[in-house]
């Protein structure tokens, strides 16, 4: 009877794995809801009252599931209903992302009164809500209702959670893909809104733009102007143009009742954008004054400044739309410096022509500055960007030489990647000194050295090799991105006695804001199509090890795609080893060679080793440096700068460890760590389902063998013979060479 019991075990077992093997197959290779609902439902093989499948809303309300595909005994559709979390029955428990299995709904602890009641009256039986999670962060549901009680064995809920955990991965992926795309979009418009500000020749033509991408049909533009009267504290504020959906507007009407700016606005050094939600029924403002006439429920207010002086407010009403969605505003902090950068050149513009004896000089220096603006939007590169760029700002700035430093992430040092004219060769290292040191200090502040020979900013050995180069005078002005110092650009002028004038420093920061932005649209650029081949490399990660049961095929996979997807000189994978409760590396790329053993790996110590910290925590650690990091013993690592060391978790349980590095220091961004942790969710679920099949099979076939041996000693009536048939079945399942059986005989 046990023979027969373990025979039903290992058949339902073995079925199990089949079924779950073709439904992640399924699940995988789908991008619709229905589809993968279907396939769960099916592995689960057991009659239901219906069914769906939902997403958490986790951009606009994170208590709301959107359900995108339901069942019942007519068959699967898809759906887009939303239903709230705290609606599902025992939905306190949800938190805990673990399957919650109601068999019997008159009975189940979990339930309130209340609950009960409402199930029965619904006429359910029994439910069972599957989380779905990613990273322990519950991401949707999978709701089954019965009629009937309806009882689960322990292989099956498994499974089931083991599906759930690979849809969850799906829908993760999906999302961020969407994400990606959006992205991709809004930097396409980016380039757009660039390329159009570049080409504006006044004011109205800026205010045309800004209406264009970012104003609703019965939206109302205004632009204030503030003109500061010389040699004084007053200022004159008008109304200058009115843009609406029907009309364009120029004016020159004072704005009565506003206060001067400097009292009205906070002290900023920079541009600044505000915006004002659910205006109705709030306390009269300046937006309130600005906008008399055009009433809002919301509003965006550009206020933008010149070296902390406001020179001019655009307000942007909303009359329909009580708040401002997150992309309207991206969209407007985008403009507000390229706003700056527009108005700045034509206030130049506008200054050259009141003044005739500098007309001719002003005009050309614009010249130069609009060929700049118009050729930065077509590179791709930051190398020919600056090549490109460089030209410019010396014929603009009528100095002899700049050159261009990108710093390493440490602040460091600095790599020269273009120069005008060529001096040094490109790709030259240069240890950061005191000189660009004050921009790290003061990132806001050219560096200005009227005198190379006089100067405590630099050492002596600088000293000799720019007046060895012929430098006399120079200046340093920072390149910074998203408020942080990336490099520097320097200008060298060789005449002696000449010295940087305050027009030349306005100029050469006019125009390294607008190298600023350009760049800026060239990494967002970059950063979008790479985070759209990393997921696309997720992708194909994820249907190579779904492809598969085989451990080593998995791990063969993982070094692969992981040294494709992100920046890897050496890769490890410790699993943990039944037998001994010792880590073993089972997997390992270095030095352009791979390995893979999963039984006869090396040992990794986990007493005084990083690799040992992160088992003891649980926790990922990314190490920038390790040769500045605390800590560290210097025995460890040295082949490496960057590091990354995650846990591999399955089911709750510590199973390994993933190690990544690479020999550059700060090599790893919080981009490539969130695609580290979705390759490893990614290998676990696949790992679980390797050992999870590797598992059947052993009792596959030590079920076969046990059978074996039974039906060979029932053949014969002779101890020696039954004693025979069972030495030789299990020497040769053990691949013994000897075995020896020893009998106790009673006396009497």
């Amino acid at each position: 009877m046990e023979i027969e019991d373990s025979n039903i075990v290992r058949i339902e077992t073995l079925k199990i794995a089949e079924a779950q093997y073709q439904a992640s197959g399924t699940i995988y290779g789908s991008t619709d809801p229905v589809e993968i609902l279907n396939a769960l439902v099916s592995f689960t093989g057991i009659p239901f009252a219906n069914v769906h499948l939902g997403l958490i809303d986790e951009e606009n309300d994170p208590n709301t599931i959107n359900i995108l595909a339901t069942g019942d005994a007519t068959g699967f559709r898809a759906a887009r209903v939303p239903a709230r979390l705290q609606d599902y029955p025992a939905y306190e428990a949800l938190a805990a992302v673990e399957v919650l299995n109601i068999e019997d709904v008159t009975t189940d602890p979990f339930l309130t009164d209340a609950e009960r009641e409402s199930l029965i009256d619904q006429k359910v039986a029994a439910m069972l809500v599957i989380p779905l999670a990613v990273n322990q962060r519950l991401t949707g549901l999978i709701v089954f209702s019965y009629t009937e009680q309806v009882h689960f064995s322990s292989t099956l809920l498994r499974a089931v959670r083991s599906l759930a955990d690979q849809i969850a991965v799906v829908f993760e992926n999906q999302s961020l893909l969407r994400r990606t795309a959006a992205s991709l979009d809004e930097v396409g418009m980016l380039y757009e809104i660039n390329r159009a500000m570049l080409s504006a020749l006044d004011p109205l033509d800026v205010l045309r733009i800004v209406r264009t991408y970012t104003a609703s049909p019965n939206s109302a533009i205004i632009h204030v102007g503030v003109e500061h009267v010389p040699d004084s504290s007053a200022e004159n504020i008008t109304i200058r143009h009115i843009l609406t959906a029907s009309e364009d507007q120029a004016l020159d009407r004072p704005l009565v009742g506003l206060n001067r700016t400097t009292e009205l606005f906070d002290r900023y050094e920079t541009t600044t954008v505000e915006f004002f939600e659910k205006l109705v029924g709030k306390p009269p403002s300046a937006l309130t004054l600005i906008s008399e006439g055009y009433p809002a429920q919301s509003a965006a207010m550009i206020v933008v400044r010149e070296y902390g002086i406001v020179e001019d407010i655009i307000v942007v009403t909303y009359p329909d739309e009580p708040t401002i969605l997150p992309r309207r505003r991206r969209l407007f902090e985008a403009l507000s410096d390229q706003i700056t950068i527009v108005f700045q050149n034509q206030r130049l513009l506008r200054d050259a022509q009141k003044n005739a004896l500098q007309l001719s000089r002003q005009v050309r220096l614009l010249q130069t500055i609009n060929q700049l603006s118009s050729g930065l939007s077509m590179y791709r590169s930051e190398k020919e960007l600056f090549d490109y760029a460089t030209q410019y700002l010396v014929a603009a700035m009528g100095i002899d030489h700049v050159g261009v430093l990108m710093f390493d992430r440490s602040l460091e040092t600095g790599t020269l990647i273009s120069e005008y004219p060529a001096q040094v060769t490109i790709g030259t290292k240069m240890e950061i000194d005191q000189s660009i040191d004050l921009l790290r200090q003061h990132p806001d502040r050219p560096v200005l050295i009227q005198s190379v020979e006089k100067t405590d900013l630099l050492p002596n050995s600088s000293k000799q090799v720019l007046l060895k180069l012929g430098v006399y005078s120079m200046m340093i002005l920072p390149i910074i991105i998203e408020g942080k110092l990336i490099g520097s650009i320097g200008f060298d002028i060789y005449e002696r006695g000449r010295f940087f004038q305050p027009d030349m420093i306005d100029i050469g920061q006019t125009m390294v804001a607008q190298l600023s932005i350009a760049l800026q649209n060239i990494r967002l650029y970059s950063d979008a199509q790479r985070r759209a081949e990393q997921l696309q490399q997720i992708a194909n990660f994820g249907q190579l090890v779904q492809g598969t049961l085989n451990l080593p095929d998995i791990l063969a996979a993982l070094l692969g795609e992981i040294r494709q997807t992100i920046t890897a000189d050496r890769v490890s994978v410790a699993l943990l080893d039944d037998r001994t409760d010792q880590l073993r590396v089972v997997a390992q790329y270095d030095e352009e060679r791979t390995y893979i053993d999963v039984e006869n790996g090396p040992f990794i110590s986990t007493s005084g080793t990083l690799i040992g910290q992160v088992w003891e925590s649980g926790e990922m650690l990314v190490i920038n440096d390790t040769q500045t990091s605390s800590g560290i013993r210097r025995a460890q690592d040295l082949s490496v700068r960057s590091l990354m060391i995650a846990p591999v978790r399955s089911r709750g349980r510590m199973i390994g460890a993933v190690n990544i590095g690479a020999v550059d220091a700060y090599a790893y961004a919080d981009e490539d760590k969130a695609i580290f942790r979705q390759m490893l969710t990614q290998l676990v679920a696949s790992i679980e389902n390797s050992l999870a099949f590797a598992a059947s099979q052993r009792i596959a076939k030590n079920e076969a063998l046990i059978n074996d041996i039974s039906i060979q000693m029932q053949m014969t009536n002779e101890i020696q013979g039954m004693m025979t048939a069972a030495v030789s079945e299990l020497g040769r399942a053990l691949g013994a060479r000897r075995a020896r059986v020893r009998l106790h005989v009673s006396e009497g």
